[in-house]
Formats: C-alpha cells, sequence, structure tokens
C-alpha cells in the first residue's frame, strides 16, 4: 500500500472514530445511502462504518475517504463565507 493510501485510510477511521465523518455527511445533507453509492458498498456497510461495528477496508474505504476529504473542504469554504 502506498504511503498516500495508508494516510488516507489513517484519516478516514480517525474521522469515524471521532464522529466527524457522520456530522460531515449529515451537515451536506446526504443520506446514507448516498454515500454507499458514492463508494459502491451497500448502505448497512456505511452504517456499520458509522457505528464502529466494522472498519472500512480497500478500495471502498479509500472510495470513502476522498468523499470525505471533499466534504471537508466544501464545509470549510462555507465556513469562510459565512465569516467573510
Amino acid at each position: 500500500m502506498a504511503e498516500a493510501q495508508a494516510l488516507r485510510l489513517a484519516s478516514v477511521r480517525s474521522a469515524l472514530i471521532t464522529g466527524e465523518a457522520e456530522r460531515l455527511r449529515v451537515a451536506a445533507q446526504l443520506s446514507i445511502g448516498e454515500v454507499a453509492q458514492a463508494c459502491g458498498v451497500d448502505q448497512s456497510t456505511v452504517w456499520r462504518w458509522e457505528r464502529g461495528v466494522r472498519r472500512p477496508r480497500g478500495d471502498a474505504a479509500l472510495a470513502y475517504g476522498a468523499l470525505l476529504e471533499s466534504l471537508r473542504q466544501r464545509s470549510s469554504s462555507a465556513d469562510e463565507r459565512e465569516t467573510a
């Protein structure tokens, strides 16, 4: 596994443990089903990730990480607009 992939996977797992992943999803008004579809997994898989029942792995975890990063950027851009 490449270093960049390992770092993204660590970031995903940290976001799940802290609850950031769910907060970002909810703030973006995305359903679990929509996130699941974007990551190529079943709704129950995302639910299990967010509840700490399972840890994301492989390509689905990397896709989830990319989505979370996009949501973080979107959230920080919205915060910047509100304070300007």
